[in-house]
């Protein structure tokens, strides 16, 4: 049962509508075609990861592990991240730098075979994590058979329109972490999705995006005092996997945060597809430059849209916060 905006529900049914609930999704059997579904688009995708190290995908690969290498190398030796050694990343993507890392060390950014091996190995069980939880998040959603036969086999053959930039980063840890957040928040598991959340904070930034969304679906669906303690679990997790490196580098955490917040506009943005177009229909001028351990765009006109780019991001992204919490209550 859910309640409009504006409606007020008697005391027993705020109390017990969000256990209740959660109790039916926790103990609902996921259905027989989210299963098969789910078992197809990991074969799939398995099938699309091999594919990306033949043919074209194999040629002309731009490619961060030697970067990542250099951290395993480091870590290996016994350096501390951010005070030993730089890391442009936040201290919750040092586990998938470091274990490759133990599985073969090498020297400075000379990526070795076992490295790399154990790289992707960890990239496919992230990918396959995120495919499971996005079948899970389906499932609890009362989702079709075509809309999950359709989400999961767009999400499976992904790797192939990426291309094989897939391979040599690490984005598939915070994806996956932000797919079991989802799957845990729509299944009634609303503390464990904020926790899962703070973790992909600490992995990449941008999952902190979704915690205003997080809190308004728990303080509709349990309450207040549950949504601030799940913001509360967020907060904490974030924390404590920080707190560690900050205490001993402050000036090295910031400096790999204050990195993120001041790149470039980056050649992949729209904005820069913009630019580009208007260089080569209109003869704008246009200066590429590689910085921030990236290719970018650089000059006047860049830094305009650049700046552009983040009024308008931040602009949505407030729309899109107040729009989620003044909507409908249900899921």
């Amino acid at each position: 049962m859910s309640t409009s905006r504006g409606s007020s529900p008697s005391s027993r049914s705020r109390s017990s509508r969000p256990v209740v609930e959660q109790t039916r999704s926790l103990s609902r059997p996921a259905e027989g075609h989210v299963v098969a579904a789910a078992l197809v688009a990991v074969a799939v995708f398995s099938g699309a990861w091999a594919l990306l190290h033949v043919g074209f995908y194999a040629r002309g690969q731009i490619t961060d592990t030697p970067v990542y290498q250099r951290y395993g190398n480091a870590i290996a030796d016994g350096e501390v991240p951010y005070r030993d050694f730089s890391v442009e990343y936040p201290p919750g993507a040092l586990p998938v730098f470091a274990l490759p890392g133990l599985a073969e060390p090498g020297h400075d950014q000379n990526v070795t075979t076992g490295f790399r091996h154990a790289f992707e190995t960890l990239m496919w069980l992230c990918g396959a994590a995120a495919l499971l939880a996005m079948a899970v998040a389906l499932s609890s959603l009362g989702a079709g058979e075509l809309r999950v036969w359709g989400a999961l086999s767009f999400a499976a053959l992904a790797p192939l329109a990426l291309g094989s930039v897939v391979l040599s980063r690490f984005d598939l840890w915070p994806a996956a972490l932000v797919a079991a957040a989802l799957a845990a928040l729509v299944s009634g598991r609303l503390r464990l999705g904020h926790l899962l959340l703070g973790l992909g904070i600490t992995a990449k930034l941008y999952p902190a995006v979704l915690v205003p969304l997080g809190v308004a679906f728990v303080w509709r669906r349990a309450g207040r005092r549950e949504a601030l303690a799940c913001l509360g679990l967020t907060l904490a997790v974030v924390a404590v996997i920080f707190a560690p490196f900050v205490v001993l580098s402050p000036g090295g955490v910031w400096q790999s945060l204050s990195v993120q917040l001041r790149r470039p506009l980056q050649v992949e943005s729209l904005g820069s597809a913009l630019l580009l177009a208007a260089h080569h229909v209109f003869g704008l001028g246009v200066t590429a430059e590689t910085s921030h351990g990236s290719q970018n765009l650089g000059g006047a006109a860049a830094g305009g849209v650049a700046v552009a780019s983040v009024v308008a991001q931040a602009a949505l992204l407030i729309w899109i916060w107040v729009s989620f919490a003044r909507g409908p209550a249900s899921s």
